[in-house]
């Protein structure tokens, strides 16, 4: 069941990616707006991520599901470094235009 939410968060990670760029592209959604909504959404999909992992976690091994936590938190720092990632690029990009228009 853990590979099942993995590739679900992939998957839904990749998806959220490519509307960003598409809408980018479009020029409908600026990349610094974007990867704030990515960093809003971040901890959403990690605690729902955590929670899926200890709601099938086996709790007959004798564990206390701390590892099922980790595994949350860990997806969710990976979507905010993906919406970090993405606020950057936007920057820099808002900064070469603007570098290029002023010049």
């Amino acid at each position: 069941m853990e590979n099942l939410i993995l590739t679900l968060f992939i998957l839904i990670l990749i998806s959220i990616n490519i509307v960003f760029f598409i809408l980018f592209k479009k020029r409908k959604l600026n990349l610094m707006v974007s990867g704030i909504i990515m960093m809003i959404l971040a901890p959403v999909i990690g605690f729902s991520s955590g929670a899926l992992f200890l709601h099938f976690y086996d709790w007959s091994s004798g564990g206390t599901g701390e590892g099922a936590a980790y595994g949350g938190a860990f997806l969710g720092l990976i979507a905010l470094g993906n919406g970090i990632l993405i606020l950057l690029i936007g920057i820099m990009r808002w900064i070469s235009t603007f570098r290029k228009y002023a010049s």
